[in-house]
């Protein structure tokens, strides 16, 4: 996990303020309170003394259990089997795997899907919470009971031209 590897020098160290730059902490409390709603479970935040922004955020959900049950009670039986009794690195990093393509197989654009080492070894945490807002949105259009986190997603807006209002435009163009 993050906390035996080396301090970042260089360029590594640079993109890693990038992407900590980047991170949400206006969603992060609502994100937390999706989670816990969604999984169905007590859920024990991380206590504000981890060393960098988000690790509160990730720490429980770095087993990926909690997300597997989140995203089966928006899509019931979409992880078929999560590995909640003590489960190594191996089975945890399966564990968020299984969720991001249960994400990908029920809506979620490849766009907002993240990495599974974001939030294993808490690289990318923004990205993380970027990837829930876009399966809440999902979850809300297929059924709007489903508790929605984050902006609502936009509906399409089809618009018809005549002929004649494009060849104005293209006059225009020119």
């Amino acid at each position: 996990m993050s906390g035996t590897r080396a301090k970042k020098q260089g360029i590594g160290a640079e993109a890693e303020k990038k992407i900590a730059a980047k991170y949400p902490k206006e969603w992060e409390a609502d994100a937390m309170a999706w989670v816990a709603n969604m999984s169905g479970q007590s859920v024990e935040w991380g206590t504000g003394d981890e060393a960098r922004l988000g690790d509160n955020f990730a720490k429980p959900l770095t087993d990926g259990v909690i997300l597997c049950h989140v995203v089966n009670n928006l899509f019931p039986n979409s992880v078929k089997k999560v590995h909640d009794q003590n489960p190594n690195a191996f089975k945890m990093q399966e564990n968020i795997s299984n969720f991001l393509k249960a994400c990908e197989a029920n809506g979620v654009d490849r766009v907002h899907i993240f990495q599974t080492v974001d939030l294993y070894e808490k690289q990318n945490v923004g990205q993380v919470i970027s990837c829930l807002q876009a399966l809440s949105r999902v979850a809300n259009k297929k059924d709007p009971s489903k508790p929605l986190f984050g902006p609502k997603q936009a509906d399409e807006c089809k618009r018809e031209f005549t002929e004649e209002q494009l060849k104005e435009a293209a006059k225009k163009a020119h």
